[in-house]
This record gives C-alpha cells, sequence and structure tokens, in this order.
C-alpha cells in the first residue's frame, strides 16, 4: 500500500477542513471542470435518456480500446488485469493511461468535448449526471439486467449508478463513512473505546470525546482532541437524515425534477447545531482549517475519532499505535452513513461497444478483477461471498465487518448538480461551524442558497430532464 499511502493520507487530513476536500476524498476535483468544458446537448425529451448502441467496428478488425483511472495508487495491481485482458482478446487492442485526480476531470472534460474521450472510464459517485444529461455516456442497463445480479451487489454501490430508471455504470469499489478510533489513547485514558459492534449513539460519541480531552490535555491548549465534528454537507445531509430530518420536500430525485430543499425541518436544524457545538461549545473537535496544510491528526496520534471512508484501513495500516474502526453512531432515528461507489462507464463515443462492455465485465469479476478487487483492500461493491470473505480476512485484526456492515444501510446525497448546490449550502454551514451564525440561521440561508442553485441547475439542463 506504500504506493498509494500518501495520497490517501493527503485526503484523509484535507478532509477535516470542510466539503471541498471530502469531494475530493470521493475521487473528483470540486471545480467541476466538466460543467465548465462541455456543452449540453439540448436534445429535448420527456423520455428517460438511452444511448444504448452496438459497435461499429468493421468485420475483421481489431477493437481499439482505451481505459482510464485516477486510481493512480491501483496501477501495480490493475495494470496485470489489464495486460491479461488484451492478451486474451485477440479481437482487441486495449491501451490504457492513469492520471492523477488533480488532473483527471479537466482532461477527461477536454477530451469528451473534443469527441475522442477513453472507451471505458473509471468515474466517481458525484460527478456523473452531467455526462449523462450531455449524452455522453452510454446506457448499459439492458446489458446489466442481463449479465447480472442485483443481489450480489451492496444496494448502496447501485444507488446513484442510475438516472431516471436507466443505467449508466457498474459499481466496482465503494467510499463508505466510518469511525476510525486510536485506541492507544482511549486506553491511557481509561476509556472505553467505541464499540465494535456499532451500537453507540452521538451521545455516546460525546462522552467519549470529551473524556478524552479532558484526560489527555492539561491548561488552556487543546493537543489532542477528542472527535471530529462533520464538516461536510455529504455527510451532513445523510446524518440528519439518521436524526429523522428530510432535506428535502417530495421524492428525491437524482434529475432534480420536484425536489425542494428543507434544511429548516427541526431535525435537521438539531443535527448542525450538534455538530458545531462540538466545535464551539464542547471543544472536542478540531475547529475548521485547524490543520490545513499539516499532517492528518489522526496519523500524528492528535485526534482520538476520525471520520474517513473505507480506503483508510489500507492508509492506516503503518500507524505507530492501536487503532480499529466502527461504524458512524447511530441517529435519533435510524443508523446510516455517505455510501456511495466507483463505478466504470462507457463512453458514448465508443465505437467498440461490445469490446467494452467486456473490459468492463473483466474488471468487476472477482475471477479476473480480483487484484483490484481483494488486492488493494478496497471496499468492494459486491457482498457475495467469493469476494467479501476474501477482503475481511484481508485484515484480520481490523473490524471491517462494520464497512460491510454500514454498506447495507447506507445513503447517497449526490444528484445532478451537486458540486454547485452541495457548495451553495457549505457556504451556508461553514458560518455555523466557524461560530458566526445560529443553526437555525444556517439552516434557513442554505435552504434559499440551495433551492435557488436547483433552479440554475433545473435551467440549464431543463431540456435534457423533461422539467
Amino acid at each position: 500500500m506504500a504506493h498509494g499511502w500518501s495520497r490517501r493520507k493527503v485526503l484523509t487530513g484535507a478532509g477535516i477542513g470542510g466539503a471541498a476536500a471530502l469531494l475530493a476524498a470521493c475521487g473528483a476535483t470540486p471545480t467541476q471542470a466538466p460543467a465548465v468544458v462541455l456543452q449540453p446537448t439540448g436534445a429535448a425529451t420527456q423520455e428517460p435518456v438511452s444511448s444504448e448502441a452496438t459497435s461499429a467496428v468493421a468485420p475483421g478488425e481489431k477493437a481499439k480500446l482505451l481505459y482510464w483511472s485516477y486510481l493512480t495508487y491501483t496501477e501495480d495491481s490493475e495494470a496485470p488485469i489489464l495486460k491479461a485482458f488484451d492478451e486474451a482478446k485477440s479481437d482487441i487492442d486495449l491501451s490504457w493511461e492513469y492520471v492523477p485526480w488533480e488532473q483527471y476531470w479537466q482532461k477527461l472534460g477536454t477530451t469528451l468535448a473534443a469527441g475522442n474521450p477513453p472507451d471505458v472510464w473509471n468515474t466517481a459517485p458525484n460527478l456523473y449526471f452531467e455526462y449523462i444529461l450531455r449524452r455522453q455516456l452510454t446506457d448499459i442497463t439492458e446489458r446489466v439486467k442481463a449479465d447480472y445480479n442485483f443481489d450480489n451487489w451492496h444496494p448502496a454501490a447501485l444507488s446513484g449508478l442510475d438516472l431516471q430508471g436507466r443505467y449508466y455504470g457498474v459499481p466496482r469499489n465503494m467510499d463508505l463513512l466510518a469511525c476510525y478510533f486510536n485506541k492507544t489513547l482511549f486506553d491511557q485514558a481509561g476509556v472505553e473505546p467505541p464499540p465494535l459492534d456499532g451500537n453507540w449513539t452521538w451521545d455516546d460519541y460525546l462522552e467519549k470525546a470529551a473524556a478524552i480531552v479532558k484526560f489527555h490535555n492539561k491548561g488552556d491548549r487543546t493537543l489532542t482532541w477528542g472527535g471530529q465534528s462533520i464538516q461536510s454537507w455529504i455527510n451532513l445531509l445523510i446524518e440528519m437524515e439518521s436524526n429523522g430530518g428530510q432535506w428535502w420536500k417530495g421524492e428525491f430525485r437524482r434529475d432534480l425534477v420536484g425536489m425542494e430543499f428543507n434544511i429548516t425541518d427541526p431535525p435537521c436544524c438539531e443535527t448542525l447545531k450538534f455538530d458545531s457545538d462540538l466545535i464551539n461549545t464542547h471543544k472536542v473537535a478540531p475547529p475548521a482549517g485547524e490543520f490545513t496544510g499539516q499532517a492528518d491528526p489522526f496519523l500524528t496520534g492528535q485526534l482520538a475519532i476520525t471520520q474517513s471512508y473505507s480506503w483508510s484501513v489500507g492508509a492506516y495500516q503503518e500507524v505507530p499505535f492501536e487503532w480499529n474502526l466502527t461504524q458512524v453512531p447511530k441517529g435519533k432515528v435510524k443508523q446510516t452513513a455517505f455510501g456511495g461507489c466507483d463505478g466504470l462507464v462507457m463512453s458514448q463515443a465508443c465505437e467498440a461497444k461490445e469490446g467494452a462492455w467486456s473490459l468492463m465485465r473483466w474488471l468487476i469479476d472477482p475471477e479476473t478483477g480480483a487484484g483490484f478487487l481483494i488486492g488493494e483492500g478496497v471496499m468492494p461493491a459486491r457482498r457475495d461471498k467469493v469476494v467479501m470473505d476474501p477482503y475481511l480476512a484481508k485484515y484480520p485484526d481490523k473490524n471491517v465487518q462494520a464497512l460491510a456492515d454500514a454498506a447495507d444501510k447506507a445513503g447517497n446525497p449526490f444528484a445532478l448538480g451537486s458540486g454547485e448546490w452541495g457548495q451553495a449550502l457549505s457556504d451556508e454551514f461553514d458560518k455555523v461551524y466557524l461560530g458566526n451564525t445560529p443553526a437555525e440561521e444556517g439552516c434557513a440561508s442554505a435552504t434559499r442558497s440551495g433551492n435557488a442553485a436547483l433552479d440554475r441547475i433545473r435551467k440549464e439542463f431543463q431540456e435534457a430532464i423533461g422539467g
């Protein structure tokens, strides 16, 4: 894991600073480069966007395929899988490229606009829906239904890879939020660490974080923090749901049709107040920006509980203290946390769609893609025993079962234009985290700003979404 550890470490540390870094942690930049580079097609339709098509490769010719991925730390394990595919398929000439996530989305947007994108590429759970509505992805619904049993995938893995009842991507690995804790700090303080079975609440979280701060700090200056405030709209919206908050009115739809923010719902405001109080009232969580430009405080032993993603299981292997992980605490109504997936999509411009689909199948098949699905320690999108058993066995001393349990009840708030409306929400939430605005006022401002952003996005894609 040394190859990818530094990237994950940087992202994990940055995650404390706010929503933009957490967007990056999901595998995409928050700059919305594709929305700037590309132009909507303007093709009006009231029907689901569909682009299923057959290959356009002349008989006897080798189909040329180009594959891109932003998961550069997986190149050592995935390249042999790609090479094996290239050697096994005599009718396909496959090439591949790994592009650092900092450049990936802008470079992808440029190639899509020019009409020469990669045929198959890795996608994140946020920058996805715009590509569909601009008719840049192939509708693979019938292929997916014919070749896969949906019961073999975690429910959260499929959530967000569809739009208007059609599928445009297949899941491969998951990004799941979990609580990682420094057991050494807990043992030193004589405080019971978080339960491995996930049976704890946010009040328990506060109590444990406060006990850590009380034991490990002397005087006015806090050197060891007990816990971490969410400070991310992505995770905050799901936490609001766990407390019974309905942050939108009407049916939640990935295409935004009929949606309206409702963050003034009392449970939503109570959730934001609790999270901001961790910083400003209880002083158990570091303020926003406290560790900007510094190493991840969890890795340096300055943070007892951190909320990070499933890939941190591999990233944290070399830390010099004892640690483990568990599920995010229960809310007042249910236990849930963010869960999305990195998936594979096929460009609409691909001329060898049958070959591209065979590549996608090869990469997510446990028999041919195990080097990535299991070897890198990423949380698999599949939940059948042939994948999950080796994954759980890879870290026998860590409670990775918590991730498997979380995957079956996770939520995913990403939808069309979430980079824009998510930033609108985040700007208002940040004022509350900084102590400049009461939670109720912040929720009201976020509702107004978020709805204004929804109106702008729906107007831009009005013809494509039929509303």
